[in-house]
């Protein structure tokens, strides 16, 4: 899990991308996909602009990569590999 500093650092990252983006972050999916980039500790703080514009074309990539880094995900995954 990512500390509380990390995840700020990375929201402003997202943030500065999307209004670069001309993104509005008033819609859902588009903070579904800011929050995804920000959670997911694969993307590297430097790539987010580019995930984020990846994601407009084809989000479940990046929505599935974050959804995996979830504690809930990673504690049934284990009940289901028994």
């Amino acid at each position: 899990m990512l500390s509380e500093s990390t995840l700020i650092e990375r929201l402003e990252e997202a943030k500065r991308c999307a209004r670069i983006l001309e993104l509005d972050m008033s819609r859902h999916t588009i903070r579904s996909y800011i929050i995804a980039c920000v959670i997911d500790n694969d993307i590297h703080i430097n790539n987010i602009g580019s995930a984020l514009t990846s994601a407009l074309a084809n989000p479940g990539h990046l929505l599935l990569g974050a959804f995996e880094k979830t504690e809930q995900h990673q504690k049934t995954q284990l009940l289901l590999d028994k």
